[in-house]
């Protein structure tokens, strides 16, 4: 542990593949994607807030478990304010 906990940290997002090429497909594809990477964050969110009602009063489950999963659901909500941002960019549909 002591040798994981030395290293740099990396966080590798999936997604980040699409969103980096996203300039090379047609707008209506691009938010498609978008659109599909926001649908999952929202259910990853759904999962982690039922995981962590279900767990937070439960004495058997570490802290340090419930921390974990509390820093997920930290990304999670900021990942999904980014989607908000990003989308932000593409024409509205009405214009």
């Amino acid at each position: 542990m002591l040798e994981i906990a030395a290293k740099p940290i990396h966080i590798f997002l999936n997604f980040n593949a699409v969103i980096v090429n996203l300039d090379s497909l047609p707008l209506e594809i691009q938010q498609s994607c978008v659109n599909s990477i926001e649908k999952n964050i929202k259910t990853l969110k759904t999962y982690l807030e039922e995981n962590i009602l279900e767990k937070e009063n439960i004495p058997e489950i570490p802290k340090t478990g419930m921390a974990v999963l509390q820093q997920q659901y930290v990304l999670v909500e900021a990942i999904e304010k980014w989607i908000a941002s990003l989308k932000e960019h593409f024409p509205s549909n009405n214009e």
